[in-house]
């Protein structure tokens, strides 16, 4: 495991947050915004070491919710479609909690996309906002993650995972706007209490 100094992680936070707030102040739609927020993550892990593998959001297929589909990506080829009964990805949409790897060699759930990829895996959700399909009340659930692979274990400290979480409060939103667009198998799906600090606006990146 390779030991990063906590204050460059805060020094690579800092960077990321002013990067976003500038580069994507004009950005409108989600792909736009999904395709610079994966390049700007994916640039300042390489600048401080953290080797990612990959970087990019896999959103509930509409038409066959069963499955993910790639949306945006930097890094190796993405695997689309995966099925949500499989991988970590699909564990955290199964249980509707955020899901952290420090080691993915010794996880069974770890679909290993990249054969070099032995470090570890970030998978934050992006939940819907309750709606109403026919006559039937629909909980938030998962639309979408955001999926981040470094390669190196133990990669993500506790402070790591808070701060690319607040990040993702604020721009996974732009990304998967929340609209509800397929109905939610039951026997798939287990939309759990989720607590999410959701921050209102980009400013608050800057404090």
């Amino acid at each position: 495991m390779l030991e990063i100094p906590q204050r460059l992680k805060k020094e690579m936070f800092d960077l990321i947050n002013k990067r976003l707030i500038s580069e994507l102040e004009e950005a409108v739609y989600p792909g736009e915004i999904a395709t610079k927020f994966n390049s700007i993550l994916n640039d300042e892990f390489k600048n401080y070491s953290l080797y990612p593998v990959f970087v990019g959001e896999y959103g509930i297929d509409p038409n066959s919710p069963q499955k993910t589909r790639v949306v945006s990506h930097q890094g190796t080829k993405a695997c689309s479609p995966l099925k949500i009964i499989e991988g970590i990805i699909g564990r955290a949409i199964r249980t509707g909690k955020d899901q952290y790897v420090p080691d993915v060699t010794k996880d069974p759930d770890h679909v290993g996309c990249d054969p070099t990829m032995e470090g570890s895996e970030l998978v934050l959700l992006s939940w819907s906002e309750p709606s109403i399909y026919g006559n039937k009340k629909i909980p938030s659930i998962p639309l979408g993650v955001l999926d981040i692979d470094l390669n190196i274990k133990n990669a993500l400290t506790k402070y790591d995972r808070q701060r690319l979480r607040a990040i993702w409060d604020i721009y996974g939103k732009f990304i998967f706007p929340g609209k509800l667009r397929f109905e939610a198998p039951e026997r798939v799906y287990n939309p759990l209490p989720y607590k999410r600090n959701i921050c209102k606006n980009r400013e608050a990146l800057k404090r």
